[in-house]
């Protein structure tokens, strides 16, 4: 961590007197531009417009941007911030004004280039019956901007939004349309095409890693003479001017939403289990089911749920590195993947595991434990075997909900209360609490748990654990709690909630933010940046420049 400059301490300084006056008030939190970053997601791409230093695409989850001058294509996290909504239509960028014009399904959102924030244009401005999937074009002129919905043009003003005119036959300029969703209504012959990678181009889709598949959704030709290719999966081909030669590209998160984020490391790897957010299993969807992001390289890539017969079911619950392996505690036992060589192994049922849905795993003293519905198994990473001797047996109605390293101790939160798991002593696994913790995180100082929906503390040398004092207002389900050296972070389903302990504070961040939602799964830490893993996507604050 790098010592703090004066002018870090004034930027703190300024910002905790602005925090404080804002909170009083009710108003947003401070923050800087781009402190505050959407991931979107790899998704559907709907549109594509060029500028003189790339090619934006619309997708149903935010902009993407290649960049011609490092030939990548991009996340821009500060450009898909304070956009009103994130399912995207069309994207226009106006080379009169510089501009960037997007297209959602309940308006039209507008980003000067001399400016850091969207504009949203007034309904007022736009036709009664519009709807952003029924525009067909939208493209810009020397006397402003147009939206084409099937034949009906209505123009808007470059730098206001405001409306010119509505309901003209034909635009008095000639417009600079861009590329428009509606391009392909069906699928296109990608016969004689030749896909680089992993991708293999048939006559109507492209086949990819674990037998995903992507159809076409746009086609265009830039300025180079390069032919592109969108899809509804996210990934984007660029065609050679000369040859039949496709290469992908692919950023995002996938999937969307999230629940898992494991910091490995300069990779940070992502996963979702929808019976863990909705209570419901809805049987195998096949597809990618994680992604990684690898910091060094700035590059993103996935893994699908046929990628392997090993991954029997696409939940994953959590994660851990063990060796040169990722290990994913899933609904259907534990799967294991080799970074290296990309190899994938199973543990089941058949290795000793007492039940099928794993829902934690956690490293402790040279050995994997696993948690599941029946107690916690341990297991050999050096033979992947289940060791039988001194595992923690549970009724069936004793589910174990969690596991924590807090010091020399391994702690279990059960439905039966709090095991701790100490190697030392004749009767390793011993109930400290009755408390049904569903959540545990601590550090040298004590451990603090969620039960009963609050938050319990018990200091190293304490004889109990004690309600503590930052219970959110309102009462709202608690996710899961989370800590970074003084300050101890909420998910909840009301937003996060930050406590300082060392000053005694306690924030709060919502919509009104900028995250897209109010309900937070989990939330996580690489270097820089808090992640909040929300119903709507992920964002991320370099939150260090104010917090540390």
């Amino acid at each position: 961590m790098h010592p703090p400059t004066d002018s870090d301490s004034v930027r703190r300084i300024v910002f905790a007197l602005v925090f404080l006056s804002l909170l009083a008030r009710g108003q947003q939190f401070a923050y800087e531009p781009g402190d505050f970053q959407y991931i979107p997601s790899a998704a559907a791409i709907t549109s594509a417009s060029e500028g003189p230093d790339g090619i934006y695409f619309s997708t149903m989850d935010g902009l993407l941007f290649f960049d011609f001058f490092n030939q990548r294509l991009e996340v821009v996290p500060h450009l898909n911030m304070g956009l009103p909504s994130h399912d995207l239509y069309q994207v226009y960028y106006d080379p009169t004004t510089e501009g960037l014009w997007a297209v959602y399904d309940e308006g039209v959102a507008y980003r000067l280039d001399t400016e850091e924030v969207w504009h949203e244009v007034s309904r007022f401005a736009l036709p009664d019956y519009y709807r952003g999937r029924a525009v067909t074009r939208l493209g810009g002129a020397f006397d402003g901007i147009w939206i084409d919905m099937a034949g009906v043009y209505t123009q808007l003003h470059s730098f206001t939004g405001e409306l010119m005119e509505q309901r003209i036959s034909v635009p008095n300029e000639p417009v600079n349309w861009n590329v428009s969703q509606n391009d392909f209504y069906t699928p296109p012959s990608l016969m004689g095409w030749i896909a680089s990678g992993e991708w293999i181009a048939n006559i109507s889709e492209f086949t990819g890693p674990g037998f995903t598949r992507a159809v076409p959704t746009l086609t265009f030709r830039d300025q180079y003479n390069y032919h592109w290719i969108g899809t509804d999966v996210g990934a984007i081909f660029r065609g050679e001017p000369h040859t039949r030669q496709l290469e992908d590209y692919q950023v995002g998160i996938a999937p969307k939403p999230i629940i898992k984020m494991y910091v490995d490391g300069d990779r940070i790897w992502f996963a979702d289990n929808p019976f863990r957010r909705t209570g419901v299993h809805a049987g195998r969807k096949e597809g990618y089911f994680l992604s990684s992001w690898d910091e060094r390289i700035a590059s993103w890539k996935y893994y699908s749920s046929l990628s392997s017969e090993a991954i029997r079911d696409p939940g994953v619950n959590d994660m851990l590195r063990v060796g040169r392996e990722i290990w994913m505690a899933t609904m259907d036992g534990i799967v294991l993947l080799n970074t290296r060589n990309e190899t994938w192994r199973y543990i089941s049922r058949r290795e000793g595991l007492r039940d099928p849905a794993v829902w934690a795993l956690e490293r402790y003293d040279g050995e994997v434990f696993a948690a599941t519905i029946r107690g916690v198994d341990r297991i050999d990473p050096a033979t992947r075997s289940i060791i039988q001797a001194d595992s923690l047996s549970l009724s069936p109605l004793g589910e174990v909900y969690c596991l924590e390293t807090v010091g020399d101790i391994l702690y279990a939160g059960t439905a039966l209360g709090i095991y701790a798991f100490q190697k030392e002593k004749t009767d390793h696994w011993q109930r400290i609490s009755e408390l049904p913790a569903t959540s545990l995180w601590g550090d040298q100082d004590g451990i603090f748990v969620i039960a009963h929906n609050r938050i319990y503390y018990r200091a190293t040398s304490g004889p109990k654990f004690d309600l503590y004092p930052i219970q959110p207002t309102g009462g709202p389900k608690i996710m899961e709690i989370m800590g970074d050296g003084a300050y101890i972070w909420l998910a909840t389903a009301s937003g996060a909630f930050v406590y300082d302990r060392r000053e005694h504070q306690k924030y709060r961040f919502g919509r009104r933010d900028g995250l897209p939602s109010e309900v937070i799964y989990s939330i996580g830490f690489s270097e820089d940046y808090v992640w909040f893993l929300t119903k709507d996507g992920l964002v991320r604050l370099k939150w260090r420049a104010y917090f540390e």
